[in-house]
């Protein structure tokens, strides 16, 4: 399964895609760092407002509750196998706050902070839609 697939069955309400705001910026450095043509650039983030207006994907600046979340979960870890990222840890707070599952193709993230539940590997999303349809 892919992320394509993980939208479409958000654009088909079959699911309900959040992020925390950060996800923009994220996406926007992607584009600015590997799109040299700026009207795909245009276009792409185009379709991300898109996605925002038709609901398909919900934009959440993280409350006070999600960043201390984050914030536990990025302190999860030692020297030797390493921190989760704090990047990480708030799309999967955002998750754990709202009951909902952080779906990451960051399998490492996952084996680090399985124990806090609600986060799947992207590979996995099927056996994942299967259960929550």
């Amino acid at each position: 399964m892919t992320a394509r697939q993980l939208i479409s069955h958000a654009i088909a309400s079959e699911i309900q895609l959040v992020a925390p705001s950060l996800f923009l910026d994220e996406i926007t450095e992607v584009f600015c760092g590997n799109l040299d043509d700026l009207q795909k650039v245009q276009q792409h983030l185009l379709y991300l407002e898109q996605l925002v207006n038709e609901k398909a994907l919900l934009i959440v600046v993280p409350s006070l509750a999600i960043r201390m979340k984050a914030i536990e979960i990025a302190r999860t870890g030692n020297s030797k196998s390493g921190y989760p990222e704090l990047s990480d840890s708030l799309y999967h707070a955002l998750a754990i706050v709202n009951d909902a599952i952080f779906v990451t193709n960051d399998s490492k993230h996952v084996a680090k902070v399985n124990r806090f539940g609600h986060v799947e590997k992207l590979a996995d999303y099927p056996k994942v839609f299967e259960r929550i349809v």
